[in-house]
Parts: C-alpha cells; structure tokens; sequence
C-alpha cells in the first residue's frame, strides 16, 4: 500500500507536512472557537495539539532516518540538510510545547468548566512561533534541484516558480481534509452545530484551493519538461496529472455538497442528515483520491521512494488528461464551452452584484436573508465555470498557464473571490440585518473584496486574448 512508508524518506514525506498544514488549521479552529464561545470547538482543537505534537516523534525519527540514507549522494548538499536540521529541530520543540500547554489547559478546562484567557494566548501564540519555524524550515529544496534550475531557453523555458508555488499548495486541501473529517466526524458525534458549520467551510475552502492547485500543477508540469529535465519522466507526470484530475472532481463534489448543505441549514435552519452523510462519504473517497495523487506526484522527482517491483508508466501520450487534451483541441467542442463559460460569468458576477450592493447600503428596503437566497444563481456559476474553465485550459495549458501573462493573476482572484463570497453564508452578524438596516462594517469590507476579485477576475480573462 501507498501510505505503508517503505523507507525512511518515505515516512518523512508523508508525517512531514502535517506539522504545518495541520497546525495552521487547528489554530484557525482554536481561535474560532474561543471567539465563538464554542466549548466543543476549543476541546477538540486542544486534543489536536496535543495529536500534532505527538506526529514530533515520527518527524524527528524519520528526518533523521532519511539524513543518514542521504548523507552519501552527491546530489544532496549537506549545507541544506543542516540548515533544515537546524530550523527543524527548533519547529519541533516549539510543536512540542504547544502540545503540552494544550493538555495542561484540556485537563485545566476539563476541572474549572470554562476557558482562560491566558491559556488561550500561551498555546495561540506558541502555535503561531512553531508556525515560523517550520516556515523557515523548509527542507523541499534539499531533493528538488529543479527549484535551482538556472538553465534559460527563450520562448521554451518556464519559470521554476511554478514548481515551488504547487509544492506548498498541493499539501493545503489533502491536510486540510485530513483535519476537516476528523472536525467533522467530532461534530456528528457530538451533534456540534457549531463544528459542523466549521467543517463545511473548510471543506469549500479546500475544494476552492483546489483549483490554483490543479492549474499550478498543470503549469508544473511544463516548467519540468520545457527543457526536459533527464530524470524525469513526462509518462510518470501524466499518471499523476489523471489522478489530479480525479481529485479535482472529488473535490468539487465535496465543496459543492457541503456549500450547498451550508446555504440549506442558513435558509431553513436545520442540517439534512442525509446530507451530512453524503458529504462525509465525498470526503472520505476523496481523501483515498488525493492519497494516491500525491504518491503519484512523489514517484515524479523522489526516486527514494519507489520499490524496486514498482513498474512506472513509460508512454507519454497515455492517460485520460492527454485524450481530453486531444478532445478539446478540436474547435467544434471548444465553441460552445467557451459560450457556457461566459454565461456562467454572467450568473457569478449579476449574483456577486446584487448580494455585495445590499451589503454596501443600497437596497435597504430588503433584508440580507431575502438577497442571501440569490447566492445559488452564483453558486451555479461557479460549477459551470470551473468544468467549462479547466476544459478550456487542457485545450492548450502552455499559452494559459505560461505565456498568458493575466492567467495566473486570473486564478489569484477566483481563489480570493470564491472564499470571501463564503462569508456572505456563515456570518450570523449579516444573516440578522434586517430591511432598513446597515450591514456590519467588516461585512462592508468584504463585499468590497468580493466585487473587486470578481471584477479582476472578469478583466484578467477578457485580457488573455491579447496579453
């Protein structure tokens, strides 16, 4: 099995982002949870600092296990290694204290019945110093030395930026549905209204983070064959490209399901069981799915991890991502997506519109839960944009992803756009504003975002023809 590590290399690989990843989300969760006042929330972000803490120990023996295996390769600078030993080691103690203070204040909750506000501060703010270290850590550099490529053709080469951008993405939704299924399945058991409505978000959020992923990815793979880089094989990326795309629509589903579950519960006041049981069912094939997308993605450039009885793909033009290439290159099929497209553009920015200008004061003669109901008209929008989009791209992902200089400020603001527009649905402060009356100022704010991403969103992509 894939997630059986086979080498210490392999553990590390795999035990080594959830530090990270994972802490980031647990303290989004802490905090929300303190200011929320949402008893559940904070007991179970404190037990996953203390769970995170515990990963310290596989970390640390893993690193250590990988130093010793890669000490003797030319290829590997032990400058890089002790550096990231170094700023590993000190990420690793400060994971190891936040765990403590978590437990301490779990068991000092569990005996008092209620949080305290220094506690809150000691672990929030020993997560967000262990955050720094292992920022600083680093260590992707020290076996991709295609992050170092100085190697200039003009009009061929493609900035390794790419690469180094779909590293750190690539880790946020498959740690993040790590930590969101286990806030979620907490929350069913407990019947945590709160945890859930937490869960569903970070679910869209990891579904929306699914796209710039994909399409980094996609730009990936032409910053690693243009030139050629001669250890790594193009038939090996594109069986890791025909699992992403798997997982791009395992993680639409998911987001779909539980947005949509999010919109239901704000309009009707209650969860559908069968809703929260199939949105957990999307999650967790999903989370099988990108397992096996980042496995395929390590076999790309980390030959430490493959077995010797392993066998590779060897054909670079077999896959499902090349015939859908194939597919869309004829213009008979591209016309009519490009028209869905468009007219799904026209759903997210005339819902966009209208939703943001109440919030901003005009329309006050309605309440925001009347305009909230136009949100489905975008959410609309959005799914037949993102199938029509990604269609469009594997059309011809190098003019895209590459030349087309407003492509990459394009995905930027979808990304920001889609996750502000998720505000207008989990904030209970605007859910309340009634006919006549002003929105909060911080709803004002982001209703300002929301038109100006989706606004540069529009600009960007009717710009890529000529830029």
């Amino acid at each position: 099995m894939h997630l059986i590590p086979q080498s210490w290399s392999h553990l590390h690989i795999l035990v080594g982002v959830f530090p990270s990843f994972g802490l980031l989300i647990v303290l989004g969760f802490y905090i929300t949870g303190f200011l929320t006042g949402n008893d559940g929330v904070r007991r179970t972000s404190l037990v996953l600092f203390g769970a995170l803490a515990l990963l310290s120990v596989p970390t640390y023996l893993s690193g250590e296990g990988s130093m010793a295996a890669l000490s003797g390769n030319p290829k590997i600078s032990k400058d890089m290694i002790n550096t990231h030993y170094g700023w590993g080691m000190a990420a690793l103690v400060a994971l190891v204290l936040t765990g403590v203070a978590a437990l301490v204040e779990l068991w000092r909750f569990g005996r008092a019945g209620r949080a305290s506000k220094d506690a809150f501060r000691l672990v929030s703010g020993l997560a967000i110093v262990a955050l720094g270290l292992m920022a600083m850590a680093g260590g992707w550099e020290i076996n991709h030395h295609e992050l170092q490529s100085t190697v200039v053709i003009p009009d061929v080469s493609t900035p390794q930026t790419w690469s180094h951008v779909h590293m750190i993405l690539n880790h946020a939704p498959t740690v993040g549905f790590v930590f969101a299924i286990a806030f979620y399945v907490t929350a069913l058991i407990t019947r945590n209204d709160g945890m859930k409505r937490g869960s569903l978000i970070l679910f869209v959020i990891c579904s929306v983070l699914g796209v710039p992923t994909y399409v980094t990815g996609t730009a990936t793979m032409w910053a690693l064959t243009q030139p050629p880089i001669p250890e790594i094989s193009k038939a090996v990326i594109n069986a890791h490209r025909d699992m992403a795309l798997w997982t791009l629509f395992g993680l639409g589903f998911t987001g779909a399901a539980s947005w949509i579950e999010l919109w239901r519960h704000r309009n009707l006041g209650g969860f559908s069981k069968l809703s929260l049981t199939l949105i957990l069912l999307f999650a967790v094939v999903t989370l099988g799915i990108m397992a096996e997308t980042g496995h395929r993605g390590g076999q790309i450039n980390h030959p430490e991890i493959r077995l010797p009885t392993e066998i590779l793909p060897t054909d670079p033009k077999a896959g499902i991502s090349t015939a859908v290439e194939s597919l869309m290159n004829e213009m008979i099929w591209f016309i009519p997506w490009q028209l869905v497209h468009f007219l799904g553009y026209c759903l997210i920015f005339g819902t966009v519109f209208a939703v943001a200008l109440r919030v901003l004061g005009f329309w006050k003669s309605m309440s925001f839960a009347a305009v909230h109901r136009l949100l489905v008209l975008g959410f609309v929008g959005v799914v037949m944009n993102v199938v029509s989009g990604m269609l469009m791209m594997l059309a011809d992902s190098y003019r895209y992803v590459v030349t087309d200089i407003t492509f990459a400020p394009k995905m930027a603001f979808i990304t920001i756009g889609a996750t502000a527009v998720l505000y207008f649905s989990v904030s209970d402060r605007l859910w309340n504003v009634k006919a006549g009356e002003d929105a909060p100022t911080a709803a004002k704010w982001v209703a300002a975002v929301v038109l100006l991403a989706w606004a540069g969103v529009i600009v960007c992509g009717r710009l890529l023809p000529y830029l």
